[in-house]
């Protein structure tokens, strides 16, 4: 099993015994075996069921606090969060650092006094936003999310919690786990 952070070597996003504890949350609580589809439409005969961790308040707010370094490093204006396991995330990590929330949507809501638009929350043009995700596997999903906060004119710096190692990402972790019986290509 892989884990290490992504970024820069020199400078973690997080202390490494947080990243190990935060490992074995992961294994003891959220890795679930079995033939799985991802939303990015690869199979994998593993899944992290993030919400079985983000459910409990402990837990949810000490990965919170795991961001603390990154915050400090890039200085957001806003936290964001994407649809949906990220929202969780940003909205700890918000409440942490005392930063606005915004919510990034997957599709636009298209109901209501701001229909058709993707981001819900206050923001100004101009601003720096570091957006979460929650577990990423190739980055469709958050770097989509990037360009739709870019094209309002703001600033992103992107971070998943867990990278399963495919996606061009910042995260917590990476964590892959080989796979229980060879497959064909």
């Amino acid at each position: 099993m892989a884990m290490e952070h992504l970024g820069r070597p020199d400078r973690p996003i997080a202390p490494a015994p947080e990243l190990l504890w935060l490992r074995k949350m992961i294994v003891e609580r959220a890795l679930k075996r079995g033939d799985y589809l991802l939303s990015g439409g690869v199979r994998s005969d593993y899944y992290i069921d993030k919400f079985l961790l983000f459910s409990d308040p402990y837990v949810l707010r000490r990965i919170a606090r795991l961001f603390t370094g990154l915050i400090a490093e890039t200085n957001p204006d806003v936290i964001g969060g994407t649809e949906l396991g990220g929202v969780v995330i940003a909205t700890a990590v918000s409440q942490l650092a005392n930063l606005p929330m915004i919510a990034i949507r997957k599709q636009p809501k298209g109901y209501g006094a701001f229909a058709n638009e993707y981001v819900e929350g206050v923001y100004e043009k101009g601003q720096h936003v570091l957006l979460l995700e929650d577990v990423v596997t190739n980055g469709r999903e958050l770097l989509a999310a990037t360009r739709r906060l870019e094209d309002l004119g703001l600033e992103v710096t992107p971070c998943a919690v867990i990278s399963r190692g495919l996606a061009p990402v910042r995260a917590l972790i990476q964590f892959s786990l080989p796979s229980e019986s060879p497959r064909g290509n």
